[in-house]
């Protein structure tokens, strides 16, 4: 990933919009990120944050107010950022919610969150998201990385390294996790453990199953007062449980074969007093069913003369049914008369209120004795309205026709005026590109007078500019010479003044030569110049400052090193008083000013020269499209004036015609308004005229059929025990009447039947008998007496049967039970072996058990992590210090504590292996940072080898002494290799002297601005 260019608006402290060339800041592969504190450095890594990930990095997102408060109340928050993965570019802008002021009134309004993301294809740029999630999304997926891997990956925060390189084992975890995805590991040790727990839960079911078998067989042999030390067992001895059962089936099987043959017993006994209570029962019923039909037989005498009348009723509706038919046709006629009546009076009112029926009728309706009107009157009125509605119908299409032609009028009309009002519009515009054309050709002669010799200032210009930068460089040069030589000065002063003490200390050295053997001398031992091994007189050793060998080689070392600074200091004094004579010849000398007005004058009159060839070339395009422009308006207008004669001839056509058809219509209309309403109104009258004419003959005829109706009716009666129509009426019944005394009297005569052969039963026979023979009915008490016993009987032998049936039934469930324990002894064995198995492998994945190191899956993951970090950060902290530190990762254990997070550093002066929080702090810097590089690394291959092109450096420069930061910039300096891009973001007065290319952020009380700055770099 590589950014190219970002803007930011009403963003952090920046209020008015900036913008950031990171392909200009990007041209020598390295960066500098500078200003005072607070001024907004981290706010650009904010931005580039928010753009990408729709939110800031670190505790920053807790404020959760990203606009700034020095931006107009109006101006909405934005940040945009193009930036290119691999071989494509995009562009995402993102905007935060925001309270705007409202635009109606007092107050605010929130404006949501918005993010449109683009992608640039052939040159254009497409839009591919406007949707914050689906944005979001899509970005993630470019990239390969969230944002916490982001911040630690293309963010380098040197102050979260410095603690993470000095963490104990739980922080370390807490930063790794969020780079290094070891979900999967994890939830391989919760799988682990949820497999310990299922086969541990499926044993205990297991176990539970089978204890609550036993117990429910234990409970099975209380129910009868059986318990297993009744049968001598023992349930806690080895298979105690299983010969428990079988000891305890045996004895319920003794109990059940005696209680089934006193169940048999008992059931004989209970059968015969069961027979003697059934006949009793039947002799008593015998004897109530002959004093019940005793009773019915009274009863049925008693409603002798009722049925007598209902005879007599029911043979009178038989009399009377046969003039049934002539009484209904009777009653039927009447109604119809009525209704015809009513029918013929309705259409006579309708009649009346017709004002058009009236124009037909040779008499007013009501003038008639019986308010009526003649039928010949009707039929003629009928005839002339249907006449008149002939021709009104025949009138129609010619009516049709009419209000077409007028209705093309009326267009042609508003087309007229359409044509009209365009013609005038294409003469206004014919005249108006004329007046143009002409005030266009009197302004070109002045500008092309003005763009004459545009080469020729173009040449001027460049050779401005150039002689500009010759005085500024020869300005720097001077600047730099004059360092140059303040340099070698000191370099000079340095050299004599280390030689000197060189020199000192080594006539020292030499003067204390004979002291040195003489204090080496012992009696006995050679001596190493002359050989005697006596010792008379030798040299004391006089009072003053010892020199040894090293320290007058140090001395030494410092000299030459201070020589070498010197012919280097040389050498650069040289190399500028060279470059700065060599800008004198070309001109350097000249005043900065001078060269500065030069230039801004060239500018301005090139600036002149292309504004004025501009605006030239615009005029003459502007005037060859008015030229064409008048032609097309000119056939338009043409066209129209054909357009408008054809349309006048057509309204001349239809005019006439209006005319013709008008004089046709007059007077068929009468006073309606349209011939088809004149039409309704005729259909109306005839159809009321129809009507009362109709309703006038069913009168007629329903009066007719009445009569006749009446006169049958009175012959029928003859012959009839009833003297007139309504003595019949009367004597009808309704049918459910009628079949309610027929059935009435149907039953009691069925009745009267089965009451006569009941007494011919055998059952009251013998009833009867036994009454003759003085034997009385049974009483209530006798039947108690015999149903108490057989009662008695019963019961006792259904307990017996019972209590035989329990205990058969116990034995069964005893066995069933016993059968049961054994197949769950047979499945609970492989299950015991398999909640081991899980239970160790689930306590060695959790860092338990035999896991010597006391280290889980996923700490075990991340330590692996760990040292590729560790290996790949070595890699560069070998460069940044000289090849002394390394750092190692470590598992040991500490106490009780888990290992498997541990962090070391190897010395290479001494060989030793220490605590990084033994490093100084400029060690700690590169330590961290090349951690921090390290990280990157890995988590940048563990993104699927994402090209990771840009890489920002946040702060810690601050603690290197001049070797310690010229190393860590050759560090970084590597970085650069393959097009990578490194950003620094410090204010280290150093780093703005060694870096070229600066993006300076300047605060002030009306917020911070971004400048880019471009310096030659001294090394």
């Amino acid at each position: 990933m590589r950014l190219h260019h970002l803007e930011i608006q009403a963003f952090g402290p920046f209020a008015d919009r900036q913008g950031v060339d990171f392909d200009a800041l990007s041209a020598q592969g390295l960066f500098l990120l500078n200003g005072p504190t607070g001024a907004g450095k981290s706010s650009v890594l904010d931005a580039v944050c928010f753009a990408l990930y729709g939110s800031v990095p670190g505790a920053r997102q807790a404020a959760k107010r990203l606009r700034s408060d020095h931006a107009a109340e109006s101006l909405a928050p934005e940040v945009s950022l193009e930036f290119s993965v691999a071989d494509r570019r995009f562009r995402v802008v993102r905007s935060p919610a925001w309270d705007r002021p409202s635009r109606r009134g007092s107050g605010t309004t929130t404006e949501q969150a918005r993010t449109l993301l683009s992608e640039r294809i052939d040159g254009d740029w497409v839009q591919k998201s406007a949707r914050n999630d689906e944005a979001g999304l899509e970005l993630q997926s470019l990239l390969g990385m969230d944002k916490e891997q982001f911040t630690k990956v293309v963010m380098l925060p040197q102050g979260e390294f410095a603690a993470f390189l000095r963490a104990d084992a739980k922080p370390r975890r807490e930063l790794l996790q969020r780079l290094f995805s070891t979900s999967r590991f994890e939830d391989l040790e919760r799988l682990f453990a949820e497999e310990n727990l299922r086969t541990a839960r499926r044993l205990a079911e297991q176990e539970d199953r089978q204890r609550h078998l036993f117990l429910r067989a234990i409970d099975e042999a209380g129910r009868h007062d059986l318990a297993p030390a009744d049968v001598g067992a023992d349930p806690d001895a080895p298979d105690g449980w299983a010969a428990t059962l079988q000891a305890l089936s045996l004895a319920l099987s003794g109990r059940r074969d005696a209680a089934a043959l006193e169940s048999t017993d008992l059931a004989v006994q209970s059968a015969q007093a069961d027979g003697a209570l059934a006949t009793l029962r039947q002799r008593r019923l015998r004897f109530d069913a002959l004093a019940q039909l005793r009773a019915q037989r009274e009863e049925h005498l008693g409603r002798a003369e009722e049925i007598a009348e209902r005879v007599g009723l029911g043979r009178r509706h038989d009399q009377a049914r046969g003039l049934a038919a002539h009484l209904r046709l009777d009653d039927e006629a009447a109604s119809l008369v009525e209704h015809a009546r009513a029918r013929h009076a309705e259409a006579l009112d309708r009649l009346r209120r017709n004002a058009t029926a009236g124009e037909y009728l040779d008499v007013a309706p009501g003038e008639e004795a019986d308010g009526g009107v003649p039928r010949d009157a009707l039929t003629s009125a009928c005839a002339a309205s249907s006449s008149v509605l002939a021709v009104l119908r025949a009138a129609l299409p010619d009516e049709q026709r009419l209000l077409d032609v007028r209705a093309g009028l009326q267009a042609l009309a508003s087309t007229i005026r359409r044509l009209d009002d365009q013609l005038d519009g294409a003469r206004e515009g014919i005249a108006r590109l004329q007046r143009q054309r002409a005030a266009d050709a009197e302004s070109l002669v002045p500008l092309r007078e003005a763009a004459d010799g545009l080469a020729h200032l173009r040449t001027d210009l460049a050779a401005a500019v150039a002689a500009e930068e010759t005085v500024r460089q020869y300005t720097l040069a001077t600047k730099r010479q004059v360092a140059a030589d303040a340099g070698y000065a000191l370099a000079s002063e340095r050299f004599l003044t280390l030689k000197e003490e060189w020199l000192a200390k080594l006539q020292l050295r030499l003067e204390q030569a004979a002291q040195e053997l003489a204090d080496r001398l012992q009696d006995g031992h050679a001596c190493p110049v002359c050989g005697s091994t006596e010792h008379p007189a030798p040299v004391s050793s006089p009072e003053g400052e010892r020199i040894s060998l090293d320290e007058e080689q140090a001395a030494r070392r410092l000299q030459a090193e201070a020589e070498a600074a010197l012919q280097a200091a040389r050498e650069a004094r040289d190399r500028e008083r060279l470059e700065v004579a060599q800008l004198a010849a070309r001109g350097g000398g000249t005043a900065p000013e001078d060269a500065a007005t030069a230039t801004q004058s060239a500018r301005s009159t090139l600036e002149r020269a292309e504004a004025a060839d501009t605006e030239c070339a615009a005029v003459e395009e502007r005037m060859r499209r008015a030229v064409e422009e008048e032609d097309r308006t000119g056939a338009q207008r043409d066209a129209l004036r054909e357009e408008r004669a054809a349309a006048e001839s057509r309204r001349s056509s239809l005019t006439d015609q209006d005319a013709e058809l008008s004089r046709r219509l007059a007077g068929l209309q009468a006073d309606a308004p349209s011939l088809a309403a004149r039409i309704d109104a005729v259909q109306d009258a005839h159809d009321d005229l129809d009507r009362v004419r109709e309703t006038l003959d069913a009168l007629a005829r329903a009066t007719d059929t009445q009569q006749e109706n009446a006169r049958r009716l009175q012959d029928a009666l003859e012959g009839t025990p009833f003297e007139a129509a309504s003595e019949a009426r009367a004597a009808l019944l309704p049918e459910d009447r009628s079949a309610s005394l027929a059935a009435t009297v149907k039953e009691y005569e069925l009745r009267g039947h089965r009451l006569d052969a009941a007494w011919d039963d055998d059952a009251v026979r013998e009833t009867l008998r036994e009454e003759q023979e003085g034997v009385l009915a049974p009483t209530d008490d006798d039947e108690r007496v015999a149903g108490a016993a057989a009662d008695d009987l019963r019961g006792r032998a259904q307990r017996a049967g019972i209590g035989a049936e329990v205990l058969g039934h116990s034995v069964a469930q005893l066995d069933s039970y016993a059968r049961q324990l054994a197949d769950l002894e047979k499945d609970i064995a492989p299950l015991r072996q398999e909640a081991q198995l899980a239970a160790a492998v689930a306590d060695t994945a959790r860092g338990g058990g035999e896991n010597l190191y006391k280290m889980s899956l996923a700490t075990y993951v991340l330590a692996s992590r760990l040292e590729q970090v560790a290996a790949a950060a070595t890699e560069r902290l070998l460069q940044m210090s000289d090849g002394r530190y390394q750092l190692v990762h470590s598992d040991a254990t500490a106490g009780n504590r888990r290992s498997g997070l541990g962090l070391n550093v190897i010395d290479g002066w001494t060989g030793n292996k220490r605590d990084t929080s033994t490093l100084s702090g400029g060690e700690s810097f590169m330590a961290s940072l090349a951690l921090a590089l390290g990280l990157a690394d890995v988590v940048q291959q563990e993104a699927g080898g994402l090209d990771i092109e840009t890489l920002f450096v946040d702060e810690g420069f601050g603690s290197l002494d001049d070797q310690a930061l010229e190393q860590v910039m050759d560090a970084l300096e590597g970085l650069r290799s393959g097009g990578r891009v490194v950003g620094l973001v410090s204010h280290v007065p150093e780093l703005k002297q060694r870096v070229s290319a600066q993006l300076q952020v300047v605060k002030g009380r009306q917020g911070s601005i971004l400048r880019y700055v471009e310096q030659p770099a001294s090394v």
